[in-house]
């Protein structure tokens, strides 16, 4: 993919790069150097924006902001990132390095780029992150950014990088063009929630085309082609796709030598190919194996209740020796534990919520209910009987459940996926979700 745009951006000279978020989670490779292979490979690529998603914030949002920090030594963007809608909630500022927009020239046509996150999407964000920022209304901050790019800047065309999808934004995105030529947005890249779109939004004049990608083999790259007359600034027709793997073909030396270097290094390597257990059959991302992973926090955190989210749980695993490696890629995030103190009457109260409200927090394998009674390992919870919970941050923090209703709230220093890891090790025998944790066995 990557030797794909390289060769259309050196070829095709009226050729914008950008990206909609999300680019550095979810892979082993990625995660241990915390993404900086990936800025390298988008630098010899040529990208020429970057949007803020929400998963830029699972390391802390100082980790992304260290690649804008001017100091080669810990790798350095050399394309800017897009965050017109996230601020300050003391200042109203944004980071100091990001920028609302970029204005790329090609063949003579200024083409502004307005980069942002949908504003809901700080809900996909632990909350512990995002606690010092507010994420404002993208219609509206596209709204005045638009009208910047087109009156103030000379813009010829503005295009909108959204790390976000909902039909009904799109369509609000291509009204702004009622409200006049000022405000007019000429292609949309979405993000976020991995749909295959390549589409447009109805209006007078010219249609919205937007697109999307999935992330899966058939759609990776989106592209949008605007058909442009200089003389009467106006779009005069566009294409919208997606493109898969399909369309790649061949290596760039350059990208492989790059890849090869990290790859190579001795302590990633030792890191990823650790074993972990043996699993002789492929384990689904379902239910069950969210149940375990409650059941390890409750185990190794010491606690009466376990909670996580099954979100937290990315991929399907294929059967064989579990490693390091694969463990990361089934769980990428590096999610602290939290606890805290509820009562039963709390807990009763909370799973009947999430059971009648289908939010993502799934109880550990000890935790049963019937006829409007909660029972822990087959024992009524008292309603006035405090009890232990545990729960990654993710899900802890956010201010719709109950735990911030308890007391004693204490943030561990456990991480989520190190317990997962030390239960894996304490298999004995054949690992399966099914059987509960491993905890007491010497790993």
């Amino acid at each position: 993919m990557a030797k794909y745009l390289k060769d259309r951006n050196d070829s095709q000279e009226n050729t914008i790069i950008l990206s909609s978020g999300d680019m550095f989670q979810g892979t082993a490779f990625s995660n241990y150097y915390y993404g900086r292979p990936l800025v390298e490979i988008m630098n010899q690529v040529g990208f020429d924006v970057f949007t803020l998603g929400n998963h830029e914030f699972d390391w802390g949002i100082e980790k992304i902001a260290a690649y804008r920090d001017e100091n080669p030594e810990n790798g350095e963007m050399d394309f800017p990132v897009l965050a017109a809608n996230i601020v300050s909630k003391t200042t109203g500022e944004s980071f100091p390095w990001a920028q609302p927009y970029r204005i790329v020239e090609v063949s003579g046509v200024r083409v502004g780029i307005i980069g942002m996150i949908d504003d809901y999407t700080i809900n996909s964000i632990s909350a512990s992150r995002v606690a010092d920022y507010e994420f404002l209304d993208e219609v509206d901050t596209i709204r005045t950014y638009a009208y910047q790019l087109n009156v103030d800047e000379n813009c010829d065309l503005v295009v909108v990088s959204l790390h976000g999808y909902y039909a009904s934004t799109n369509q609000a995105i291509a009204n702004l063009a009622e409200e006049g030529e000022a405000y007019r947005v000429d292609a949309l890249f979405n993000g976020h929630t991995h749909g295959n779109l390549a589409a447009s939004v109805s209006r007078v004049g010219t249609d919205l085309p937007y697109s999307q990608v999935s992330g899966k083999t058939s759609s990776l790259i989106g592209k949008i082609t605007l058909i442009y007359d200089k003389s009467t600034d106006e779009v005069l027709n566009y294409s919208v796709e997606t493109i898969g793997d399909s369309a790649f073909s061949g290596t760039d030396s350059g990208i492989d030598s790059l890849i090869n270097a990290y790859s190579s290094n001795n302590e990633f390597v030792t890191f990823i190919s650790e074993p972990l257990a043996y699993t002789p059959t492929p384990i689904s991302r379902n239910l069950i194996l969210s149940t375990w992973g409650s059941s390890v926090i409750r185990d190794y955190a010491g606690v009466d209740f376990g909670m996580v989210n099954s979100g937290g749980f990315r991929l399907d695993m294929d059967s064989g020796t579990i490693t390091m490696g694969d463990l990361v890629e089934w769980y990428p995030f590096d999610n602290s534990i939290k606890t805290c103190e509820m009562t039963g009457a709390q807990l009763t109260s909370f799973f009947e919520y999430i059971d009648s409200s289908g939010e993502d927090v799934v109880f550990d394998d000890g935790v049963t209910y019937s006829g409007g009674v909660l029972y822990k390992d087959g024992v009524a919870v008292g309603l006035a009987t405090w009890y232990s919970v545990g729960a990654v941050d993710y899900i802890f923090d956010k201010t719709k459940y109950d735990f911030l209703d308890g007391r004693n709230i204490q943030t561990t220093d456990l991480l989520m996926r190190d317990l997962l890891a030390e239960d894996l090790r304490a298999t004995v025998g054949n690992f399966s979700p099914a059987n509960g944790t491993s905890f007491g066995n010497p790993s």
